[in-house]
């Protein structure tokens, strides 16, 4: 082999970033290779809320509050602007039955430490005044966040190198080599071999052509989204704002078109609008149909977006898995191999915690109590003892 990396990191996405940079931080020699350019497949297609009122259990929601507090640490510590926010997130009811649905999800959230108000209709017109005049409540999460996605992972990658961190774009690994004992011995690019103690999975809704190379199939598939841009409508919301049948729209695994309105300011002053949901493959085309039906959504909880104009809209693709948390960790029988995937539309909450993890299992051999539920063989990818 011709070139040589303590671990290889196989995407240049938000979670691959996480990953260079804990590795990293670690003192651990990190090679990322990217088949593209960085974020440029799912983390550059998508919104960057960092949620917790969406977490039906309580494996999803002890990761993800992990998750945000490490997002609060990075906005200091990567020494980069990524326009991190936390402002706290809306979520709307439009009927008395939806209210109590929210009321009574509050009250669970309240339970497990996490700031959740409930408010009436006047309560969230004084929050949000452009909103709908008709609307019930709602409930205000304080501690949920955003990011631009994009920077975030330039912010990643860009601190990962500093410590040490060398990043391939233009790199398709084409095989994993193994040593005659089963372990990862380094990987394959067009351009030559990288030897490499370990391997690191992170290529999102691509995930299983890389498993594919250590003859494993995954779990994940693409789930692909939409996403509108309007004209810069400045100060129109003050908070993220998600309809309360969001969360259920997360969850389901049904087939046909998921819509719920999700609007995200951004440090523009344009308003990022979803989400859809439909299992279409590997097709990342725009729908017609499907961005008008995001259209109406947002114009019936803000009437005022009507005099607004659609920019652009684009469509992206989260890799799904079947319980809704991602696969993190090692892979029994594919010694050194790890996985960082399936992490649906929680991606970009849950890079610093998957990045984190990752690093602890490699550098540690272990990884905390909360990893446990994101093992791989819970799919029977069997995961390595630790």
């Amino acid at each position: 082999m011709n070139d040589r990396a303590d671990v290889v990191v196989i995407g240049g996405g938000i979670v691959g970033a996480a990953c260079a940079y804990y590795l990293s931080a670690a003192g651990v020699a990190v090679r990322v290779l990217e088949r593209d350019f960085p974020a440029s497949g799912t983390s550059r297609a998508c919104d960057g809320l960092i949620l917790l009122s969406d977490k039906s259990s309580a494996a999803e929601l002890a990761v993800a509050r992990a998750s945000a507090d490490l997002w609060g640490k990075l906005a200091s510590a990567l020494g980069m602007d990524f326009e991190y926010a936390r402002r706290g997130t809306l979520v709307l009811a439009e009927t008395d039955a939806g209210l109590t649905a929210a009321r009574a999800t509050a009250a669970t959230m309240q339970a497990a430490g996490v700031r959740a108000e409930v408010v009436d209709n006047a309560g969230l017109r004084a929050l949000e005044p452009a909103l709908a005049p008709d609307l019930v409540g709602g409930v205000l999460y304080g501690d949920e966040a955003q990011v631009d996605a994009r920077l975030a992972t330039v912010a990643l990658l860009a601190a990962a190198k500093r410590q040490g961190a060398q990043l391939q774009s233009n790199a398709e690994v084409t095989a994993i080599r193994r040593g005659a004992d089963g372990r990862v011995a380094g990987v394959v690019t067009h351009t030559g071999e990288i030897a490499a103690g370990a391997v690191v999975c992170a290529a999102g809704v691509w995930s299983n052509q890389v498993a594919g190379l250590v003859g494993l199939e995954l779990p994940v598939r693409p789930r692909k989204g939409h996403i509108l841009v309007t004209s810069r409508v400045p100060g129109l919301i003050g908070h993220p704002l998600l309809e309360g049948s969001y969360a259920a729209s997360v969850h389901t695994a049904a087939e046909g078109v998921q819509v719920a309105l999700v609007a995200e300011m951004t440090a523009g002053g344009t308003l990022l609008l979803g989400s859809s949901r439909e299992f279409a493959g590997f097709d990342r085309s725009v729908s017609l149909p499907i961005m008008q039906a995001i259209a109406v959504r947002a114009v019936r909880f803000l009437p005022g977006l009507a005099r607004a104009s659609i920019m652009r809209s684009y469509a992206g693709l989260r890799p799904w898995s079947p319980d809704h948390l991602p696969l993190v960790g090692p892979v029994d029988g594919v010694s050194g191999f790890y996985l960082a995937t399936g992490h649906e539309g929680a991606g970009i909450g849950l890079a610093p915690i998957t990045g984190r993890i990752i690093a602890d299992w490699i550098v540690s051999g272990r990884a905390p109590a909360l990893a446990h539920r994101l093992r791989p063989g819970r799919f029977g990818v069997q995961t390595a003892t630790g």
